[in-house]
This record gives structure tokens, sequence and C-alpha cells, in this order.
């Protein structure tokens, strides 16, 4: 760096840091970085003699003084067209900062505010129309990194930023939301109204929504300069990699407000496969995970797995504020045991509602469990003793005590047990017994070719529920013309039998478009 260089870095950085929050704008280094570049250090006739450091045209709003003067625009990649404009004149390099600061205060610019990562605010100032080069964002960066401009950036008070309750809180607040009932939608829509859109790529209804949903909690909680947005699992794993806060290990535990990736391909360690589907740490307990995820079932849920299961392919750490929503992990040594915990919630320490479930959550103990403590210590009992095996609870869930769908899910889990661990085992019961209302178990030949005896049957990348779900655009062209849009086949498709598997209790078949559950819960989809 050349003295004449260090020296209007300095000069513009100055400015930018005295105008940038008056305007609501709290990153400095690319609006340096674009001086830079549009005023060629400083040197252009537009900059050296009309203090315009920033390329800016008067537009139909300008009614100060103006020069008519030619420049290059990038209409289309690789061409430079030559043109003449008129362009804004300014008094003195302070005025034409601030001037850069007004420019920018026009409607399309406002989603500027607020953003706080350098190449966000590049792209989003481009993709709003304020540069025409191809190249623009990156030959910014490169000026950001080769000049440590970072330096100049606005530092938040930690306590001001966004920590990981503000993500998981949005999150909790959408579970249930589904398919089924339409509020899917929701997510979609609020991930779509937010610009640029990752690749350029608007999420479509039937598309699968997992990684939308974490994307849109960010959007909602304020956190996109952290995670980024992406709508595809595998690409959202190169944004984390270039922030830093990726973790190519699905050994370690993890810390609430964590992104876990799943990679359903593989249920091994080390898992360095294909991502295919992601969610939100909420909280750990012991060995035990718990996860916000959206698209799980076609519904935003909660899932528990251990610490180091198969099918983790990694983590992504984002660099939460250590607020009242700090992720800072409670230390072994002083983690007190889930029964301790109970004994503090009935004595009033915790608060209630939904107070208590987020101070325990934060605090690094999984709700359900310690829930369920209080629970058994209130009855009169101990959590030990008061809770019953999976295959006691799974009779009870047959003989209908524990209602259907997101009710029996929501109270199992208040009732500390594992939703899915009960589900599995109602399954094997309903499965093993045609007593018990279930159909007799069907035998099923490759090259035959049967019917769906049920509607909305979801298509699947492999045998088991735990692989993603195919959209109706991966369906093969014969069975569009018998789906629904978002790829469930409708009742009474024909469909030929390519290969059998069983899954637990569960019979699955390979079909020319994927796998589908052909007996499933005990019921016959496929005859």
């Amino acid at each position: 760096m050349t003295n004449d260089q260090k020296t209007f870095i300095e000069q513009i950085a100055k400015f930018v840091q005295k105008y940038a929050s008056q305007y609501g704008i709290k990153v400095h280094s690319p609006i340096i970085g674009q001086a830079i570049i549009e005023s060629g250090w400083g040197k252009s006739t537009l900059s050296s003699c009309y203090h315009n450091y920033f390329g800016l045209k008067c537009g139909s709003k300008w009614t100060g003084r103006s020069v008519n003067l030619s420049t290059k625009e990038e209409y289309t990649v690789g061409t430079y067209t030559t043109i003449k404009d008129n362009f804004r004149v300014y008094d003195s390099m302070e005025e034409g900062v601030k001037g850069y600061f007004e420019f920018i205060q026009l409607s399309r610019y406002q989603n500027l505010k607020g953003i706080t990562d350098p190449r966000t605010y590049l792209e989003t100032i481009k993709a709003d129309g304020y540069a025409t080069s191809s190249e623009y964002v990156e030959n910014n960066m490169k000026l950001i990194e080769q000049y440590k401009l970072i330096q100049y950036d606005e530092k938040e008070n930690d306590i001001m930023a966004v920590t990981a309750q503000n993500v998981l809180d949005v999150m909790r607040s959408w579970i249930g939301y589904s398919e089924a009932n339409g509020k899917y939608k929701q997510i979609i829509d609020l991930y779509n109204s937010h610009k640029p859109l990752a690749r350029g790529y608007a999420v479509q209804y039937d598309d699968e929504w997992c990684d939308t949903t974490v994307s849109a909690a960010a959007i909602k909680a304020g956190a996109v300069d952290l995670i980024g947005t992406e709508c595809g699992c595998e690409q959202h794993v190169k944004i984390f990699q270039s922030k830093g806060i990726w973790i190519e290990d699905g050994t370690i535990t993890p810390q609430p407000g964590d992104i876990i990736l799943y990679n359903w391909g593989d249920n091994t360690q080390p898992n360095d496969g294909y991502s295919d589907h992601i969610g939100y740490v909420e909280s750990v307990s012991g060995n035990t995970i718990t996860c916000i995820e959206g698209n799980k079932g076609e519904a935003v849920g909660r899932r528990t797995l251990k610490v180091g299961n198969g099918n983790i392919r990694g983590y992504a750490r984002p660099k939460y504020g250590t607020g009242n929503g700090s992720t800072t992990a409670p230390s072994t040594s002083g983690k007190k045991t889930v029964s301790e915990i109970a004994d503090e919630v009935i004595a009033g320490k915790w608060g209630n509602g939904d107070a208590r479930k987020n101070a325990l959550t934060a605090a690094g103990y999984n709700y359900n469990e310690v829930q369920a403590a209080v629970n058994a210590k209130v009855s009169g009992g101990n959590s030990a003793s008061a809770k019953k095996s999976n295959a006691e609870i799974a009779k009870e869930v047959i003989a209908g005590k524990w209602g259907n769908g997101n009710d029996r899910k929501e109270k199992l889990e208040a009732a500390g047990y594992d939703y899915d661990a009960i589900q599995a085992e109602v399954n094997k019961q309903v499965g093993g017994s045609s007593g018990s209302g279930g159909s007799p178990k069907p035998s099923y030949t490759v090259g035959k070719t049967y019917t769906l005896q049920v509607d909305a049957v979801r298509v699947r990348t492999g045998a088991g529920t735990n692989n993603a779900a195919k959209s109706y655009n991966q369906l093969t062209a014969n069975a569009k013309q018998n789906a629904y849009t978002n790829g469930c086949l409708k009742k009474g498709t024909a469909v030929t039998c390519q290969a059998v598997k069983t899954v637990g209790s569960d019979i699955w078949m390979k079909i020319p478009s994927g796998w589908i559950a052909a007996y499933y819960g005990g019921k016959k989809y496929v005859g």
C-alpha cells in the first residue's frame, strides 16, 4: 500500500464512519471499497475535480450542480458500452461521502439498513441496481481483504447482537406449520421476500423447504449476516465455509443455535457425503440433541437424536451475540441433574410457560425431560419410577389415550418421551398383530404392477421416512400425470415394483420415480 492509498482510505473511512450510523448503515468496509473502485483512489476526473467518489448520477430528484461525463456500463456480461451521463457535483470529500448516504435513501436501497456483513451489503446494493459490472462484488471484496478494510467496520455491542435464542424463538413459533394446514407457505413467502434471492431462485410451494425454513428464521430474527440465505443444503454448506463457521465433524456435542446438517445416504461417522436436510439445534441434554427442523414429515417439528448419530453431516456455528440469549454452553462440572433442576422449577426459580422453556433451553437443558421430571415429582413419584416403557406407552397410543397427529406428538414430548421411538414401537406392535387393527403384512413381487390404496403418498430418495421427499419436478413424466403439485401420488395410481426393502416393521417399494411406503404403520398403502 502506498502512502497516497493509505491517506485516501483513512480520509474516506473517517467520513463514512461519521455519517453511516445516521442513515442506518451498519457496515463501512464495502463503502470504502466502493469509493476506491469508483474513483480510482480519488484520481478520476469525477472525484478529483467534482468530489463525487461513488459515480453518483443525477437522476430525476437531484437539484444541485452537475457535470456531463463519459462512463462505461456493462449491460451485457463482458461487453462494455461507453455512454455520457450527468453526474452529481459536491464541494468537498466530506460532502461527497455524505451525498452517498443521501443517495441510498432512495426506496430501492432501504434493504441495506442493518446489514453488517460486507459481502451481503455488496450483493444487495448490486441487486438493487447500483452497479452494472458483473464483477462488482468480487472486485470490492478483493479490496476489502487486501487492504484489511474490515478494521473500519462498526463493532456492535454484543448485547444488541442477534442471539441463538432470537433465532430459536422464531423456529418455536413455527412448530406445527405444515403442508397439511398450508401455513408452511408463510415461511416460503418470507424467504422469497428477501432480496437478493440465493442464486436468483424463488422457492416454489412444491419444493423441499427445510433449508428455506433455516434461512427464513434467520431473516425474521435479523441473522442473515451470520449465516446467509439458501434453499439448498449443500450450497448452504459452502456459505458456512466462506464465513468460517462450518464444523466438519458430526461427532461433536453441539450448542443451542448450531445449524445441523444431515446426510440420509450414510449413517456412519465420519459422514462426509451430500447434505440433504438441515435444522437448528434447540438444546442438548446429556447425550441427547433436540432439533427444530422445517419439512420434517412435511411440517416444522422437533427431532431428538444422539450425539454422534451417523446421519449427522456436520454443524455450522453462527457467531451469535452474547446477550440474554447467550449460546455459551454451561460447564459440565457446573451443570445440575435433571432431578435437581426439576426441584428448582417446582420452587419457582425458572419461571413459567414460555419464559421457563426458553430459560431452560438457553441453559442447555432439555425442556421436555425437565418437565417430565417435574410432573413425576408433583404427582408424588420420581422420574425413574413414574416413566413407563416405550412398549407400554405404545399400547396406550394404540388404545387412543394420547390422541393423534401433532396433538399426540406434543403430549408425548411434554411427558418426556421420544416421539419417534414411541411411533416406531406403535408401528411394530400394529404390524405384528392383525388383531390390533393393522392390515396383514403383504408380500410384493418385483416386476409386478400394483395400485395405491391410499391418497397423497410421498415419493422419497430412499427407503424410509428419513430420506428426502421428491418434488413434483423430480418425478417421471408418467408419475406427474397422477401426482399433486407437491409431488404426492394420488390414490389409484398404478406403480411398477422395481425393488422391495423392509425398514423396521414397514415395507418400502422402489418405483421408477423413487421409493414409496407400500406397507406402513400396519396399513397397506400398495395393493
